[in-house]
């Protein structure tokens, strides 16, 4: 019998609050060779309560991550098999909820979420963190920030939790639809290039976020990166690409990737991720030689969130 994990997003799930003051909080600079696909709109990192953080970089998130004082720890019960843990974390008076994973499980064969068992089967904290790099390296900016942690004595992945946002499941369950459908649907494209290319076997409707203005963001990674050089079934649904995604494929320098997530992935991991990688810019390139490149890539441009609504003055004091 398949057992099916459940999964329960690290978000709070409000759609409310529009009204909070937010902080425009600036993407890190991308390193060379490196372009964002949607730099032009910065995310707005705010805590629990709507309250901004003082953020200026992402790399500025990962060391507040690495070094914050753990304030409360919970596991979420209902997370699923791999129980995840809810953390409150607080550094020099900024304080917020982050998700820390644990698990770390290898065997010879595991069945994936797929329907196939595959061997070498393996559910890490570790590929969370090197889904958050390579996402990086590719110039995207929707796998939130992630790197490793050790919590009382236990090594994990901690991860920024993504407030005021809901998840596809709670979109599709109250049949909520997007401002507007075509960005939502390039959006979901760049998901299917990116899980096919670190062949993630656990993408659901729980783990697809949305934040306020509609921007799809990727958690739980835990089941990625396959030591398999093959694209998954689901990739036959690649009939389009966001362009300079695509360019950052085939410009993917092999070893500033190793170097960068020698941390997290095996040799025989880095070996199936190049391949893959071809195997999607070669799918592409026919789609380009047989429809044209303007009918396959297209530029995605996320749209800026709304400034706060300012506050209306005071009414005039009376004069009698």
């Amino acid at each position: 019998m398949t057992r099916r994990r459940s999964v329960v997003p690290a978000v709070v799930l409000l759609f409310t609050g529009l009204g909070s003051v937010a902080h425009a909080q600036q993407p890190s600079p991308a390193p060379v060779g490196e372009s964002l696909t949607v730099s032009q709109a910065a995310h707005r990192w705010v805590d629990a309560d709507g309250k901004p953080m003082p953020f200026e970089t992402e790399e500025e998130i990962l060391e507040f991550l690495r070094t914050a004082d753990v304030v409360a720890d919970k596991t979420i019960t209902s997370g699923g098999i791999t129980m995840p843990r809810k953390v409150q974390i607080e550094k020099n008076g900024v304080r917020s909820d982050a998700i820390f994973r644990v698990v770390n499980e290898s065997r010879d064969q595991g069945n994936t979420g797929g329907g196939r068992n595959d061997l070498f089967f393996r559910d890490s904290y570790v590929y969370e963190p090197a889904a958050y790099e390579l996402s990086r390296m590719l110039g995207l900016d929707n796998v939130p920030p992630s790197t490793l942690r050790t919590i009382k004595g236990t090594k994990g992945s901690i991860q920024i939790w993504l407030e005021h946002a809901m998840t596809d499941e709670k979109k599709q369950k109250e049949n909520i639809q997007p401002p507007d459908d075509q960005q939502w649907q390039k959006q979901l494209q760049i998901m299917n290039v990116f899980d096919a290319l670190i062949f993630n076997t656990d993408r659901n409707k729980g783990n697809i976020l949305i934040d306020q203005n509609w921007k799809l963001w990727m958690i739980d990674h835990t089941r990625a990166f396959r030591r398999i050089p093959d694209l998954m079934k689901a990739a036959d649904s690649i009939k389009l690409c966001e362009r300079n995604l695509y360019n950052n494929l085939k410009n993917l320098d092999e070893a500033a990737v190793r170097a960068r997530l020698k941390d997290y992935l095996t040799s025989y991991e880095f070996d199936a991720l190049f391949k893959r990688r071809k195997m999607i810019v070669d799918r592409i390139n026919k789609l380009i030689a047989d429809k044209g490149e303007d009918k396959v890539l297209y530029t995605f441009v996320e749209t800026p969130a709304p400034a706060p609504a300012e506050a209306a003055p005071a009414p005039a004091a009376s004069s009698n």
